[in-house]
């Protein structure tokens, strides 16, 4: 294994998913030494064929997103010993925001869950781990999550 000096743990704030992968990356630097930051990305809400009138209501529901996922960031934060300065909400496209936060702190390593979709959910859906591992410019580890 590599000598990781930072690690960027990418999260989707719900716990059953992000706990094995948390606990991953949390392992990988204790025995490498390396700092830890966590991102979660809001995806926008997307408002095709929405009546007139009504994108004052999508920006609020969207703004509601943002800030209840910084309170649930911030609490995985704490649970982990990750400083504020190392957590980072993104808005947009999860892979974008990710590799982005990924460069902006010069990660070696970003650690991401997956559900291995398969098929039409994979299609609809798609997958961030796969995305990652050919978009990164660092080593990713993409830990997989069991079906609940």
């Amino acid at each position: 294994m590599s000598d990781y000096q930072r690690i960027l743990l990418a999260v989707d704030l719900k716990e059953e998913d992000d706990t094995p992968v948390s606990e991953k990356a949390m392992s990988i630097a204790k025995s490498t030494g390396a700092q830890v930051s966590v991102v979660h990305v809001v995806e926008p809400i997307y408002n095709y064929g929405i009546p007139p009138g009504t994108e004052s209501r999508i920006n609020e529901w969207e703004k509601e997103l943002e800030e209840t996922a910084k309170d649930k960031l911030k609490k995985v934060g704490e649970k982990l010993s990750i400083p504020a300065d190392r957590q980072f909400i993104g808005v947009g496209q999860i892979r974008q925001q990710i590799l982005r936060t990924a460069e902006m702190i010069n990660a070696d390593m970003i650690v991401v869950g997956t559900h291995s979709r398969h098929g039409l959910s994979r299609l609809i859906m798609g997958d961030t781990a796969e995305d990652m591992l050919h978009s990164a410019k660092c080593d990713v580890l993409a830990i997989h999550i069991p079906k609940s």
